[in-house]
């Protein structure tokens, strides 16, 4: 049993769809399988950041993370993310039994197609920088990754926001509605369903195994590209004749090839119902939830492919740091006593008590020679020596400067006694 309203050009808007027994079983599968495609996402996304954590002080320049390529594959796995989100949201429509026009069916529909528009355009971006990788050999600047991921995600939002902005939805109904068993792009916006989310997936799907096959053909050897001039040859030969940028890039370069293959694949059966329900035809419960499962096990498929493909992450950046926060601990007192130390009492320079201090002459205290040299002929018991009596110093140094620039200034020592120790 649905429920509709009459617009102000005179037709009629859905307003609720009840669900019978068998859609909630159908829609139950959606919601199963973006579920597990949000915890593919999720985890992958947060090795792909502790690995980049790990390594953010490593040298080494061809890190999956610190390539171009990385950023666009973060860029797909959003996409993906968003995609699952919208999906998972039918949860609520299952609890109610019916699809409700509301906020909530609202933010369902902006979330499908802004997964639709951004999973097109990344899957396309990836297949190009590819493309330019591997079949032209060019390398892209940082300034062309910057602007790519910019210009990519505020293209991508223009999109979303181009439809509610720009159509009458005053006099035409709203832009976001039901549709179907879901909430999506209203039925009463077919050009908008085509221009706006449609087109930019079937491009990115044609695109993408147009520039899939010509790399193939210039890896098998078929295509021949020097400087300018390009060739064709039905004869494949054994070795690709081209630039030679890293081993490590070009392995990426080529299982990134994988993901294009992927979407192409996983966008078929839901193309096919798409343009069945365009010819005017009655798609099928069944065919729909098929290809809507198809299509939203994206992010599961782009995970597994990930995982397969051999040391892409260094395995060693998985580990997960450890935090340790000590706790402040009081810095015991230091107490000095001459009388108890070993090497005051050996050196004789200080008194154990006041009271031996009264029985050493005023001398030991109050006259201190200008220079000491010390000797000793026991090293447990130092000896002070004073200079020569009469001793004068002609090169005494009257600033800083002459005490480095005139080496000789040092006073000279007395002779050295060969049968001693000499202390610094």
């Amino acid at each position: 049993m649905s429920t509709t309203a009459l617009l102000p050009d005179g037709t009629e808007w859905l307003l609720r769809n009840v669900y019978t027994p068998r859609e909630v079983h159908g829609v139950t599968v959606l919601v199963v399988i973006s579920c597990i495609s949000l915890v593919f996402v999720v985890g992958l996304l947060g090795a792909i950041a502790l690995s980049a954590f790990n390594t953010r002080s490593s040298l080494d320049q061809h890190l999956f993370v610190r390539t171009h390529v990385a950023a666009y594959f973060v860029s797909l796995l959003v996409s993906d993310l968003f995609q699952a989100l919208g999906s998972i949201l039918n949860a609520r429509w299952i609890r109610d039994m019916a699809v409700e026009l509301g906020p909530l069916c609202t933010a369902q529909g902006v979330l499908k197609q802004l997964a639709d528009v951004a999973t097109a355009w990344w899957t396309l971006v990836i297949a190009i920088h590819t493309f330019c990788l591997l079949f032209l050999e060019l390398k892209t600047s940082r300034f062309t990754l910057y602007a790519t991921l910019i210009s990519g995600w505020f293209g991508i939002a223009a999109i979303v926001i181009a439809g509610p902005a720009a159509l009458d939805t005053v006099h035409h109904g709203p832009f976001y509605g039901i549709s179907g068993y879901w909430c999506w792009i209203s039925p009463g916006w077919p050009g908008a369903r085509i221009g706006l989310d449609y087109l930019f997936m079937f491009m990115a799907a044609f695109f993408s195994f147009i520039l899939y096959m010509l790399i193939f053909l210039r890896m098998r050897g078929n295509i021949i590209v020097e400087g300018r001039r390009v060739s064709f040859r039905l004869k494949k030969i054994d070795q690709w004749r081209g630039k030679r940028f890293e081993n490590q890039a070009l392995t990426i370069a080529r299982q990134m090839l994988l993901y294009p293959i992927a979407y192409t694949i996983l966008i078929l059966p839901i193309a096919a119902s798409r343009f069945s329900s365009f010819s005017g035809d009655d798609v099928p419960f069944g065919v729909t939830v098929f290809s809507a499962a198809v299509f939203l096990l994206s992010g599961i498929v782009n995970v597994t492919l990930f995982c397969a493909t051999r040391r892409i992450l260094p395995p060693e950046s998985f580990k997960i740091p450890k935090w340790k926060i000590s706790a402040p601990k009081e810095i015991p007192a230091l107490e000095f006593n001459p009388g108890q130390d070993s090497y005051y009492q050996n050196s004789g320079t200080y008194a154990s008590s006041m009271d031996e201090k009264e029985k050493l002459p005023s001398e030991s205290f109050d006259s201190v020679p200008p220079a000491l040299n010390i000797r000793t002929t026991n090293v447990g018991v130092p000896h002070i020596q004073a200079p020569p009596a009469g001793h004068h110093r002609e090169d005494r140094v009257e600033s800083v400067y002459n005490m480095y620039a005139e080496p000789t200034s040092a006073i000279p020592l007395t002779p050295t006694d060969e049968s001693v120790n000499r202390l610094a």
